[in-house]
């Protein structure tokens, strides 16, 4: 399988060559990173690997990159079959920019109902990690649905642009986990002006769980806090109130800003946050178990949550402990668990508990093939187990690289 980096070039390469293009030495990228000159060696000759998110995106802001160049990111395919969902992303692309102009829809736009029926299934879709089915309808959805806000009256024409936010909700996560940043920002721009053109109070809120995950490529921590703090601000009196929506939106922006806390190494902050987060699923009680927007906003996602702070903190000891402590209900979404697996797997492989971070990895990667075949963390992992591998897992570790087209 032929991936976005022709030559095939290891990541220590990638970082080498960064590196001579702005003109620097090792020790001089050593002393922007706060690492020793040896660190910067041993990833360029492919020794020590780039094993967290905010390790490479902090290395690609002092390299004035994009993180993507770093990780070879998106992986394109050979075939049809390969390359599905890749391979929509130009027609949903050409819709996202075209959201102003006069619709392309020529047949009948169906009902509300119907329209409602097909989002709902894009959320599914979403929620399932099956991005490739996702990438696949979104172009006629958003056609459609643009074409019903120009045709619908009030107050259809709202409740339309409010699916259509959803709808580039959605687009926004397949441009995030397929690996397109550019479009992740189209995506997320065009849900917030749907959202607001229905008069949705939640709007700006839910924005910025949006944003604040395009932010983290440049290791913007503070301004993603900011964002979402001022967020938070906004619907304080609708949470104090107890408003449903408002704890379901404010708990996603407190673990939203967990997330960036703890990759901002800040633990005390992460888990500041992540008690916020819990706190306002305690006050929705059974109501948790409405999905609004999107958000998972529910105790399942709160531990699940806990794993992934402690892997992002580079806490292996505790992602441990907290991912053997987790339960996973039955019927939770593929993408909540196949992230969940690979924060995990990441834990235990810093453990050095290796076969138990393959039986992780496999259980990520059949739970959620898509999401995890385009992580570049479940790469890194996959390649570090086949550096370090043993003859009891050899097979199994070498038939994963095969699916994941590492070998």
């Amino acid at each position: 399988m032929a991936y976005s980096d022709p030559a095939g070039e290891s990541t220590g390469t990638r970082v080498r060559r960064a590196r001579k293009r702005v003109g620097i030495t090792q020790r001089e990228l050593a002393q922007r990173v706060g690492r020793a000159q040896s660190w910067v060696s041993g990833v360029e000759n492919d020794s020590i690997p780039l094993d967290s998110i905010a390790l490479v995106n902090g290395l690609a802001r002092v390299l004035r990159i994009h993180p993507n160049e770093l990780t070879a990111r998106p992986y394109r395919g050979d075939t049809p079959a390969e390359d599905r969902g890749h391979s929509a992303i130009p027609e949903i692309r050409r819709h996202l920019e075209r959201y102003d102009l006069d619709p392309e829809w020529v047949d009948e736009v169906r009902s509300l109902p119907e329209l409602r029926a097909g989002t709902e299934r894009a959320s599914r879709l979403r929620l399932e990690a099956r991005y490739a089915e996702l990438a696949e309808e979104l172009p006629a959805l958003l056609s459609e649905l643009q074409a019903a806000t120009r045709l619908y009256p009030e107050p259809d024409r709202s409740a339309a642009f409010s699916l259509l936010s959803l709808t580039c909700q959605a687009a926004h996560s397949v441009a995030c986990n397929l690996g397109y940043a550019d479009l992740s920002l189209i995506a997320a721009d065009r849900a917030r002006w749907a959202a607001e053109c229905s008069g949705d109070p939640y709007h700006e809120a839910v924005f910025a769980c949006l944003r604040v995950r395009n932010m983290w490529s440049s290791t913007s921590w503070n301004d993603a806090l900011t964002v979402l703090d001022s967020a938070c601000a906004h619907i304080e009196d609708q949470y104090t109130a107890g408003q449903p929506k408002a704890l379901a939106v404010w708990g996603g922006l407190q673990l939203r800003a967990a997330i960036t806390a703890a990759r901002k190494n800040d633990a005390v902050e992460a888990w500041s946050r992540h008690r916020l987060a819990a706190e306002a699923v305690t006050r929705l009680g059974p109501r948790q178990r409405t999905n609004y927007y999107d958000l998972s906003t529910n105790q399942p996602n709160i531990d699940i949550h806990g794993v992934a702070v402690a892997v992002e903190l580079g806490d292996g000891p505790q992602a441990v402990r907290r991912g053997e402590a987790v339960r996973l209900p039955k019927g939770l979404q593929a993408g909540r668990a196949g992230h969940h697996h690979l924060d995990h797997a990441r834990g235990l492989l810093w453990c050095s508990k290796r076969e138990a971070a393959l039986a992780e990895l496999e259980r990520a990667e059949k739970i959620a093939p898509l999401l995890i075949r385009n992580h570049p963390m479940a790469q890194q992992a996959v390649r570090t187990l086949l550096d370090l591998e043993r003859y009891s897992y050899r097979e199994r570790i070498r038939r994963l690289g095969v699916r994941m087209h590492i070998l």
